[in-house]
């Protein structure tokens, strides 16, 4: 029994110090003492890389836009940080979060205007804030780097009406 005890007690500390290393890792949190703070900002740098480079299969020319310019990279890299994948995690749903969350801060790089033009056409925002399959038809105004943009159609196929406004 005692054998047992000590064992759930080792599980336990080592539960705690898993867990500082992940949220070190993935949410900025502090340095565990004993690890080197150099190895775990090359690992940190290294997730937000794959993490970037997963968003390249939905975001191809958002993800070079990123990579090309070290300030879109620095805001890249602090959305990374701070925007832990959802529920539902998926490299869709977190190309979405970004092009939303540069759009709104209006950084959002020209080469990626149409990938975002594309996004909001096919999806909307759900109630939760992920994006769901758009349904509509007739008119729909698109807003993407503070420019509107009309088309017409259904959420299968449209026209586009007009450019920037």
């Amino acid at each position: 029994m005692r054998a047992e005890s000590r064992l759930a007690a080792a599980r336990s500390a080592l539960a705690v110090r898993q867990q500082e290393l992940v949220t070190a890792l993935v949410a900025d949190g502090p340095v565990p003492e004993g690890f080197d703070p150099e190895r775990v900002s090359a690992v940190r740098l290294g997730l937000a890389r794959k993490r970037l480079g997963g968003l390249g299969q939905h975001f191809p020319a958002l993800v070079a836009a990123v990579r090309a310019d070290p300030a879109l990279w620095d805001l890249y890299f602090g959305w990374h940080i701070t925007h832990q994948p959802q529920a539902r995690p998926g490299y869709f749903a977190d190309g979405a979060g970004l092009i939303d969350f540069l759009d709104g801060a209006g950084n959002l790089p020209a080469a990626a205007t149409r990938e975002a033009l594309m996004l909001r056409m096919d999806t909307a925002p759900g109630m939760d804030g992920e994006r769901i399959p758009a349904t509509w038809v007739g008119l729909r105004r698109v807003r993407v780097a503070g420019a509107r943009w009309w088309a017409a159609g259904s959420h299968r196929r449209w026209v586009w009406l007009s450019g920037p406004r």
